[in-house]
């Protein structure tokens, strides 16, 4: 039975699992009370892994600023062709539609990126209700304060349970939860 035992059961008492149970202990601890957070997450990594995602970030942020730029060249450029055109000719009709749909695009684009950054939880829907309720001006600014005064269930933050990647190789559990491996446990006389 002890041959059995050891090849097929894994049991935390007997040592398995001790090499992952830092990390899990790690995740853990990052953990606030509605789940894991990105900045205390990001906080208790070695200042080596912060700086490789922080590199990271910053070439993702430049190029998709030289991606805006190129987009906003190129509404301004289709703009500036049809400006040249007869007026009222089919093709400045085709040009003008052209620019207004990259200024759509781009308008989408810089509301997706600010209400990310709001904690909207369903973009797209909160997208089709801002221009639906005109709270997006010609500049682009977003009137998220409305947003959210009208339609608050756009805000809610999604619910991330509690547990970590230790949770089932040794790591405990914060709080005193009973699972039922420890009630197995305490039934064999284990614990």
């Amino acid at each position: 039975m002890s041959d059995l035992k050891k090849g097929l059961f894994y049991s935390p008492d007997d040592g398995a699992g001790d090499g992952a149970a830092g990390e899990g202990e790690r995740q853990q601890d990052n953990q606030e009370g509605e789940g894991l957070q990105w900045e205390t997450w990001h906080k208790a990594l070695p200042e080596a892994e912060q700086k490789l995602i922080a590199d990271r970030e910053s070439g993702l942020k430049t190029a998709l600023k030289a991606e805006r730029d190129a987009r906003g060249e190129a509404e301004k450029s289709l703009r500036d062709v049809a400006a040249e055109l007869e007026t009222g000719s089919d093709a400045q009709k085709k040009i003008l539609e052209l620019a207004d749909a990259e200024a759509a695009a781009n308008l989408k684009a810089d509301f997706y990126e600010a209400a990310h950054e709001k904690d909207v939880s369903n973009l797209k829907l909160a997208y089709v209700v801002a221009q639906q309720d005109g709270l997006i001006d010609k500049r682009g600014k977003i009137d998220f304060d409305t947003l959210k005064l009208n339609y608050p269930e756009l805000f809610i933050k999604k619910f991330v349970p509690p547990g970590g990647a230790g949770d089932g190789v040794g790591a405990k559990l914060p709080g005193n939860k009973v699972d039922m491996n420890a009630l197995i446990r305490a039934k064999a006389g284990r614990i």
